[in-house]
């Protein structure tokens, strides 16, 4: 997820035709969020947990946003779980904690009982606000966070220590991140490309989608706000795009490409909606999509 005060201004839109073109047969829609943007399936406990940013700029120290417990048939356990946040976005579970990014701060909790565990606030080498996006932690306990508004990525070790990993325009404004292996790979925001890194840092194009034309968005030639980003033990992999309103699955090779959900686009008359920052339930061959300004989790099947 990007700065989205430029689409706060759709946060009303309703749910009605948001399942009309979506790909999948089985769908579940569950409503009452205040701007999700991420969600992770805790399969020890069999809950979804969604990140609500809550009303209002999404990078705003605002301490309104919160984390969500939800049933997978639907229940909303308890909507506030872990209140006071700011504007909570990626999530990431490892080993029995719960780790949020929260616009300048990665926060952990415990999964189990949500009781805080660590506060960790970022250095900020950048001439504007941080803008943390999304989290994922190595094997080895070392976190990975984006931050799409500046084209950044860092890491904290398993020690709690912050630093910059990288930066620059060629990262693409890295949102959704994941680790296989000794690599790296991120979508970015302001392109169509899926990134990836070596540990020797080289930065490699590992997947391309199709560009549409965004200029009449003001937007960069090509850019397709990438958001959500999951890569599956199969080789698939899942994206989503605000500019398209697609979650799509691609193949290992990189060249065929399935829509498993649509939402209105960008430059839909109702849009955009939002896909954001998507996760799966395995157990249950589901895609799991927070849909931003719609204030819902759209539940598809995994093709």
């Amino acid at each position: 997820m990007r700065n989205k005060i430029f689409f706060v201004h759709a946060a009303t839109l309703v749910a009605v035709g948001l399942l009309a073109n979506i790909a999948a047969a089985d769908t579940l829609t569950i409503s009452g969020f205040s701007t999700p943007e991420s969600v992770v399936h805790d399969t020890i406990q069999d809950v979804y947990f969604v990140s609500n940013i809550g009303p209002g700029n999404p990078g705003a120290l605002d301490h309104n946003g919160f984390i969500s417990r939800v049933n997978p048939d639907g229940t909303v356990i308890q909507l506030a779980w872990i209140a006071g946040l700011n504007g909570p976005k990626g999530l990431w579970l490892f080993r029995d904690r719960l780790y949020v990014a929260d616009v300048d701060t990665l926060r952990i909790f415990d999964r189990f009982t949500g009781t805080p565990i660590a506060a960790i606030p970022f250095p900020n080498p950048f001439g504007q606000p941080l803008f943390l996006n999304d989290v994922v932690v190595k094997d080895d306990g070392t976190a990975l966070v984006t931050d799409n508004v500046n084209s950044a990525i860092f890491q904290v070790t398993p020690q709690g220590q912050p630093s910059l990993l990288a930066s620059g325009p060629a990262l693409g404004g890295p949102n959704g991140i994941q680790v296989h292996g000794a690599n790296v790979s991120w979508v970015t925001f302001f392109s169509n490309k899926v990134l990836r890194t070596n540990p020797s840092g080289h930065v490699f194009t590992e997947i391309a989608l199709p560009t549409v034309d965004v200029s009449q968005a003001g937007l960069p030639p090509g850019a397709l706000l990438l958001d959500g980003y999951i890569r599956l033990d199969d080789g698939r992999t899942l994206v989503s795009s605000w500019v398209t309103g697609d979650v799509s699955l691609i193949n290992p090779s990189g060249r065929e490409m399935t829509t498993v959900a649509h939402v209105p686009s960008l430059f839909e008359p109702s849009g955009p909606a939002g896909p954001a920052d998507i996760n799966v339930d395995l157990t249950r061959g589901r895609v799991l999509i927070p849909v931003f300004n719609a204030g819902q989790l759209l539940i598809v099947s995994l093709p």
